[in-house]
Formats: C-alpha cells, structure tokens, sequence
C-alpha cells in the first residue's frame, strides 16, 4: 500500500505542479473521502489525524524524501506574499515513472479531484478540509483544538 500512497503523491506532483506539502496533504485527503464516497477503497495507506491545519499524517515526510532519493520529484524554494520560506514539490519529466499500483478508476478519481479543484492554493484548501464531515463530526473548527491529534473517521456519513 506504501508504494501506491507514494504513486498517489507522484501523480498529484505531476498533475498539481509547484505543490507544497499541505496542499499535497488536503488533495490526498479529499481524493481518498470522495474514493470511499464512490463506494471504494482509500486510495493511501495514510491515517488522518486532525492537526492544525487540517487532516496529516506524518508518514507524508517519509514518502516524499524516497521520491526524492529515487529522483523521481525534487524540491524548490518559494516564498509566500508575506515573505515566509516554504518547500514546493515539482515532478522530474525526465525520469521514467510507473503509476503501476494505480488503477485507471483511480487515477479518474484523482483526475475528477483535480479538476475540481484547479487553482485552490493551500489555505483554500485547509479551509475546505475543514468543512468535511469527519473534521465536522469530532468539532474542529478552524483555530479550534477540538479533536485535535485525534484520528479522523473516513467513513462518517
């Protein structure tokens, strides 16, 4: 399943380019609620846990430093409008990639995702994390700590 989790990051590299880590974190998440949504699977092995700024799961560092020891991404820096460092991710078109462990459904409902969300930069995104119903069934709010750390139940209808 870690493979796939890493292919669903490459695909969401390529296709979402200069990403940084917390839209990388809130597409993956919205991709695998609307995955479960159609009556399938999670696409990652990812384990949401409500944070700060939305659903993370820690395992997202260990993923994205193998897809750049493998060359398959590599990072730059940026800066925000208010001057603040921070890490986007862009995909190496050069290196040979298989997107073997997705299946085409996936990869339609990753494709739909993006689509659909064409443009939402990081705080868009958070934002719309939020308004979630598993985020909405444990309180949390943005600049609340309801649920905070807490596990995220996917399947909440």
């Amino acid at each position: 399943m870690k493979n796939k989790t890493k292919q669903l990051l490459a695909y969401l590299i390529q296709n979402y380019p200069r990403i940084p880590i917390t839209s990388l974190m809130k597409l993956s998440y919205i991709v695998d609620l609307v995955s479960i949504n159609q009556k399938r699977n999670q696409i990652s092995d990812f384990e949401y846990k409500r944070y700060k700024y939305g659903p993370f799961d820690n395992k997202i560092y260990l993923y994205l430093k193998d897809l750049l020891k493998k060359k398959a991404i590599s990072e730059d820096a940026t800066f925000s409008q208010t001057g603040d460092e921070y890490i986007i991710y862009l995909f190496n078109e050069k290196k040979e990639f298989a997107f073997d462990k997705l299946s085409n459904n996936e990869k339609d409902i990753i494709n739909e995702v993006l689509e659909g969300l064409r443009g939402y930069g990081a705080k868009a995104l958070v934002e719309l994390a939020y308004k979630t119903k598993p985020m909405k069934k444990i309180g949390a709010k943005i600049g609340n700590n309801k649920g905070l750390n807490q596990k995220l139940d996917l399947r909440t209808r």
